[in-house]
C-alpha cells in the first residue's frame, strides 16, 4: 500500500499535470502559433500591394522574405522541441545512460547549447526501476529546458554517479541563478511560474528519493537527485 507521503505526492502528480497541459497550450498559442501568424501577415501584405500593382523594389522583397524565413525557423525550432517532449525514449529497454545521450543531442540540436556529460562510479547502470529512469530523465529533460528558456545559461554540465544503491544526477548551469522559493512545509510555493520546479519535487517524493535546489542570483543553479536502487 502506498505510504500517506506518497499518496500526497501522486495527487500532486496529478494536479501538476492538468497545469502542464495548459502551459504547453499557452506556449503553443504564444510561441509559434503567434510566429506563424506573423509570416503570413508578412506575405499578405506583399500579396495585397501585388493585387494592386504596386511597384515593390527589390530590396524590399528580400527583407520581407527574411523575416518571414526567421519566423518560420524560430516557429520551426519550437515545435521541434515540443515534439522532442512528446516523443520519450523507451523507458522500459534502453539503458539510462543511453538515453541521456539522446536526450542531449535533441538538446543542442534544437537550442546549440553543447552538454557536457560525464559518468562516474559504476562501469555498469544499476538495474533502476522503471519510475527511476523516467524520473531521472524528466528531471534533467526540465532542468536543461529552463537553463536555455530561463536561465540565459550558456555552459550546461550533467554528472551521473552511479553506485551499488543509489543513482545521483546533477544538473548544473552558469545562468543568471535565482532565489529559489520554498518547496516543502506550509510555505511551499503554489505559484504557476514555480510549476516544473514542483513537478520535479513531486516526481521524486514518489519514488522515495531526495531533491536539492541549489541556486543564487548572478551563480547559476545546481539540481541533485538521488534515487535509491531497490532489489
Amino acid at each position: 500500500m502506498p505510504t500517506g507521503e506518497e499518496q500526497l505526492a501522486a495527487s500532486r502528480i496529478l494536479a501538476v499535470t492538468e497545469e502542464e497541459l495548459r502551459r504547453i497550450i499557452l506556449d503553443l498559442h504564444d510561441g509559434p502559433v503567434q510566429q506563424l501568424f506573423a509570416a503570413q501577415s508578412q506575405l499578405r501584405g506583399l500579396q495585397a500591394r501585388l493585387n494592386h500593382n504596386e511597384a515593390i523594389p527589390n530590396e524590399e522583397y528580400q527583407l520581407t522574405f527574411q523575416r518571414v524565413s526567421r519566423l518560420l525557423e524560430a516557429s520551426l525550432t519550437e515545435i521541434r522541441q515540443f515534439l522532442g517532449t512528446f516523443r520519450p525514449p523507451d523507458f522500459a529497454s534502453q539503458d539510462l545512460v543511453d538515453m541521456l545521450h539522446g536526450l542531449f543531442m535533441h538538446h543542442e540540436l534544437t537550442t546549440g547549447v553543447v552538454v557536457d556529460f560525464l559518468v562516474t562510479g559504476s562501469d555498469t547502470t544499476p538495474a533502476l526501476r522503471l519510475p527511476g529512469k523516467i524520473t531521472l530523465y524528466r528531471i534533467c529533460q526540465e532542468a536543461l529546458s529552463n537553463a536555455y528558456r530561463h536561465a540565459q545559461a550558456q555552459q550546461q554540465r550533467v554528472q551521473l554517479h552511479l553506485a551499488p544503491h543509489e543513482v545521483t544526477l546533477i544538473v548544473q548551469d552558469d545562468g543568471i541563478g535565482f532565489q529559489p522559493p520554498p518547496l516543502r512545509g506550509p510555505q511551499a510555493t503554489e505559484r504557476e511560474e514555480h510549476i516544473g520546479l514542483r513537478g520535479m519535487r513531486d516526481r521524486v517524493d514518489l519514488i522515495g528519493g531526495t531533491f536539492e535546489l541549489d541556486s543564487k542570483p548572478g551563480q547559476g543553479t545546481r539540481i541533485t537527485v538521488k534515487v535509491p536502487i531497490h532489489d
